[in-house]
């Protein structure tokens, strides 16, 4: 189901963009995916974690980007067997692979062997240490020349499959586009439980019927447009869902708790 959803994405996306798939491979743990090795069997790696990446290589994405965390004893901006021996030589990938931003390599020479082509955001690792590396021998001018054959040739192939002139910037949170968003979002939603009270489900809650409502939890009113790195959006407008309710149920006592304490969230409840 994942691959699914990301060549579908991969897909839609490279009508305009080059799509990206990220963070391969394994980085299943966020507070710790800086200094965490893990290890996995190659049977749980191919059945288990790399599916999803292989079918959106499939489908044609033309970059992957490393993660920050290691493998086996390898960093993945450095990993040989999932840079090259895995992406490229068993699933024929064609494109180019980017690191994870800042901390994403480790090893100038070391990833550059390995099959990483472009150091993300900005020269950093590589400035500093490739020229020395390539003067004394311990790094190759045949490997600089892959990458950047690489880089230009999913540049120039990516060019060749744009047919349609780009679309305008006001396109960019245009009515429609907010509207389709807002269609995909409500489609998405999945109700786990509805249990009935006085033979009645819960939900929809009637309006018409509300004295009071209390919201629960500090994200029902953050905007939640991005964790302030790629994923930010500077969206023109956003409306939480405690600002939605309090539009929708103008005439209903709403009650909102923001803290992290179950007993004062039960306490609103209650009320």
């Amino acid at each position: 189901m994942l691959g699914e959803t990301g060549s579908a994405l991969a897909r839609g996306t490279q009508r305009h963009v080059m799509a990206c798939a990220k963070h391969y491979a394994l980085n299943s743990m966020e507070n710790a995916r800086f200094s965490v090795d893990v290890t996995c069997d190659e049977a749980t790696l191919h059945e288990t974690y790399l599916p999803h990446f292989r079918r959106v290589v499939e489908e044609g994405a033309y970059a992957i980007m490393s993660a920050y965390n290691s493998v086996n004893g390898q960093w993945c901006g450095q990993n040989e067997s999932l840079l090259t021996g895995i992406l490229r030589d068993q699933w024929g990938f064609r494109g180019v692979v980017v690191s994870d931003f800042i901390w994403g390599l480790r090893d100038a020479v070391l990833s550059l062997r390995a099959g990483l082509d472009v150091e993300e955001p900005f020269r950093q690792q590589r400035a500093q240490h490739l020229p020395a590396a390539l003067a004394d021998g311990r790094a190759s001018w045949s490997d600089v020349e892959r990458a950047g054959g690489r880089i230009l040739a999913a540049q120039l192939r990516h060019a060749a499959t744009l047919l349609a002139p780009p679309p305008p910037p006001e396109v960019v949170a245009s009515p429609q586009h907010r509207a389709l968003a807002r269609e995909a979002a409500s489609l998405a939603m999945v109700l786990l439980r509805n249990d009935p009270v006085d033979d009645t489900p819960v939900l929809p809650l009637r309006a018409d019927r509300l004295r009071s409502l209390a919201v629960i939890g500090r994200l029902a009113d953050d905007p939640g447009t991005g964790d302030h790195g790629s994923s930010d959006v500077r969206d023109p407008g956003v409306v939480t869902a405690l600002t939605g309710l309090r539009a929708a149920l103008p005439g209903v006592e709403i009650r909102h708790t923001a803290a992290d304490d179950p007993a004062e969230a039960a306490a609103v409840a209650a009320g």
